[in-house]
């Protein structure tokens, strides 16, 4: 009995040490702002983790529009309001940056001046300062208040790249077309600027647990682990990957270089191989930055699949985007969030839905975007919202209903879902189109729905929905590369009502 009440015991402390291996915890950052979502990402190990739980039904609880659209962010200050920037390049007005109240409401605007917009990714630290880089070749840096406290002159700084801080202020972040990596202090000098090999072209360095390294891919290839005084500390050989690694607490490494067969590798803090599992066998790659939960599973996005891995590496479960009204194939490229329960939240790089999917991979719901595209990451907050920033296209600037915060509520939905007491056909955009355009259309009731596309003899050209939908605001993209340029109608037929419009194919 006694050797039995032994083995028992070691079993139970292995057991415990294998799981407190694979447990995330939220890591201390000084230098940081004290606020739910600091930082594109949430941290400076990219891991996508909020520490409180997300909504769980898609009520829309404000919709604001936003003309020249948000590729990135927002984020939030320890004051509680978001921060973004505009995303259209073309005109004069879509160089601003944003600061809007949890309800929605405008509390400044900044005006680059430079007539290109600031698509970077956002931090802010512990004095509440906001840094971004921008279009305009600057690095920003900007007051609680929306005013100037200054800007570095770097390079252009694209929407792909997410700037980094580390424990004592110092940020991080790459230029474009040198492909720099720069060091710069907390009051706008530069500390340092390094380009190894090819360099770091539109790339982004994830921080350690221990906040002593940086972890960047490289421009063509190769991941590289960097000290905070810009030297070498070793290089991982591998493919070329465009997002960021993740890092856990225990300072492992994760990423997913585009190579056939593609992987995702798990390397340890001093570069070694942990584990790699084969993903894919073909040249299907995955462009979005993993996310890891607070039990350590890792899940990842290759276009309209995603999946999910445990700590060790071993196979949880994959989840297949999936829908026969869908006009196109799904495509998620945005880098992954969770919340604390492990739902992770992503949505359409071709503007069709967003998702939340449980931590065992079933879909908990999703919510028409409406021809808006999801680029980056949303936040969450402790009170349970989930902000996202949407936008069309960079060269796009009608955006509408384009920054969304979601919660769940007593009330009922307050969505388009409920909203809508007319039927309604819109004219699709962009128009002229070439070969993508979203048609969206709303209904008052549950109703037989059929809305198809016809040449301008009335032959039947596509046919996009065909089906019982219930009340609500509805969008279907139309992917016209199969047919020659020239005018085309879609009709809608809703029970009673039928609407016609035209629309021009340019090729």
């Amino acid at each position: 009995m006694k050797q039995i009440i032994i083995l028992t015991t070691y079993l139970l402390i292995i057991n415990i040490n294998v799981f407190a291996q694979g447990t995330q915890n939220e890591i201390s950052w000084p230098t940081l702002a004290d606020s739910d979502w600091p930082m594109i990402k949430h941290d400076p190990q990219f891991t996508g983790r909020s520490p409180y739980k997300g909504p769980q039904t898609p009520t829309v609880v404000w919709q604001k529009d936003i003309p020249d659209g948000i590729y990135c962010g927002p984020v939030i200050g320890e004051d509680d309001n978001l921060y973004f920037g505009s995303y259209y390049q073309l005109l004069d007005s879509s160089d601003n940056f944003y600061s809007y109240t949890s309800d929605g409401e405008i509390r400044w605007k900044y005006k680059l001046g430079n007539n290109r917009p600031p698509q970077s990714g956002i931090v802010i630290d512990s004095s509440n300062t906001i840094y971004f880089g921008a279009l305009d070749q600057y690095f920003y840096a900007l007051n609680p208040d929306g005013t100037l406290k200054w800007r570095y002159k770097t390079g252009y700084i694209t929407e792909l790249i997410i700037p980094n801080i580390d424990t004592v202020g110092n940020l991080y972040v790459t230029n474009n077309p040198e492909g720099d990596l720069l060091s710069i202090a907390s009051d706008g000098t530069l500390n340092w600027k390094i380009n190894f090999d090819s360099g770091f072209l539109l790339k982004s360095p994830a921080m350690s647990p221990d906040g002593e390294a940086l972890y960047i891919a490289g421009k063509d290839s190769d991941l590289y682990a960097i000290d905070l005084d810009g030297n070498l500390i070793w290089k991982f050989k591998c493919g070329l990957f465009r997002h960021p690694p993740v890092v856990d607490n225990d300072g492992n490494i994760y990423f997913i270089p585009e190579e056939s067969p593609q992987k995702l590798y798990s390397l340890k803090p001093d570069g070694e191989v942990r584990w790699t599992v084969t993903i894919s066998s073909g040249s299907i790659y995955i462009y979005s930055t993993p996310t890891i939960d607070s039990q350590g599973n890792i899940y990842l996005a290759q276009y309209n699949r995603l999946f999910s891995y445990k700590y060790d590496g071993s196979f949880r479960w994959r989840y297949v985007f999936d829908d026969s009204t869908l006009a196109t194939t799904e495509e998620i490229w945005q880098p992954l969030i969770c919340d604390s329960e492990g739902t992770i939240y992503l949505g359409s790089t071709y503007g069709m839905y967003y998702y939340a999917i449980s931590s065992e991979g079933e879909l908990k719901w999703k919510l028409p975007l409406d021809g808006n595209q999801v680029d980056n990451t949303g936040a969450i907050t402790k009170d349970g919202t989930l902000f996202l920033g949407l936008h069309v296209s960079s060269m796009w600037n009608q955006n509408e209903k384009n920054l969304i915060a979601i919660k769940d509520t007593s009330q009922s939905n307050i969505t388009d879902h409920t909203l809508c007491t007319r039927f309604k056909l819109s004219q699709n955009y962009p128009n002229p189109f070439n070969p993508i355009t979203t048609i969206k259309y709303d209904i008052p009731n549950k109703t037989d729905v059929n809305l198809s596309v016809y040449d301008i003899t009335g032959r039947l050209v596509d046919n996009l929905v065909n089906r019982t939908q219930s009340a609500g605001s509805y969008s279907v993209q139309w992917n016209a590369s199969n047919v020659s340029s020239g005018v085309y109608i879609y009709r809608i037929d809703a029970g009673e009502f039928i609407s016609v419009k035209k629309c021009l194919v340019v090729k």
